[in-house]
């Protein structure tokens, strides 16, 4: 229930604010202690910060993405609903429907990254992040004797193919965020592991990156196929 009144569709933000919140009471009692709500989120994102080149993962980029949409919302080219039908001004994490899962939005999922993530982003970065970091180009094409996939740069999407899927890849975002690029990393690979070696009981199988992310692949035969419904909750299209 409060992850659904503060607009999120999973728990992965509220967890440990939950945990918080319901600290301030005792069953049968009144609040004793108010707490400076805050301040701990202002130190969560500190922390998360400090932390952010060992980790790999920042927690709380909603919290970021919010604070940049309510401060400067002219500031990107998307449309967005700030009143109800009663014209009442509504919460800031319901002004763009892209956060939540609606059967219809001004933009795409791809668009909305590509015209308010990596902008917003670009704002926080000393530099606007490349269309695909370091990173993923090391994890596809580790060397010229180690390569596992490529990369294409089109026009207003990006597409990654894993050698030996046979599904066919999806149009990503035009600047790809690592949250995307692992599921898609995750599904090719676990396509073409099953394809090739799994299903003909074969006992070698494709090395995988176990972690990509905030996503971490432990069963083959189950990762792959999740990873491909969430990227199928995203609409996205496919390359052909």
């Amino acid at each position: 229930m409060i992850s659904y009144i503060l607009g999120y569709n999973t728990s992965e933000y509220v967890d440990e604010t939950v945990l918080v919140m319901l600290s301030m009471f005792t069953p049968g009692r009144s609040p004793a202690v108010h707490y400076d709500y805050a301040t701990f989120i202002a130190d969560k994102i500190h922390e998360q910060f400090m932390n952010m080149e060992r980790e790999r993962v920042f927690k709380y980029t909603s919290f970021i993405y919010h604070l940049i949409l309510y401060n400067q919302p002219d500031s990107f080219p998307i449309a967005l609903k700030k009143l109800d039908a009663k014209g009442n001004r509504r919460s800031v994490i319901f002004w763009t429907p892209v956060f939540h899962h609606i059967f219809y939005s001004p933009y795409n999922y791809c668009e909305f990254i590509d015209l308010f993530i990596h902008p917003a982003l670009s704002l926080l970065l000393s530099s606007p992040p490349p269309r695909l970091t370091d990173e993923m180009q090391k994890i596809l094409q580790l060397s010229k004797n180690y390569s596992i996939g490529d990369w294409y740069f089109y026009q207003d999407h990006t597409v990654i193919r894993m050698y030996g899927c046979e599904l066919a890849p999806y149009r990503l975002p035009k600047y790809v965020p690592m949250r995307l690029f692992a599921l898609e990393y995750f599904r090719q690979f676990g396509n073409a592991d099953m394809v090739h070696f799994h299903s003909k009981n074969k006992k070698a199988q494709l090395k995988i990156k176990h972690q990509l992310g905030p996503f971490i692949f432990n069963k083959r035969e189950e990762a792959w196929e999740e990873a491909y419904k969430i990227l199928k909750s995203f609409q996205l299209q496919t390359s052909f």
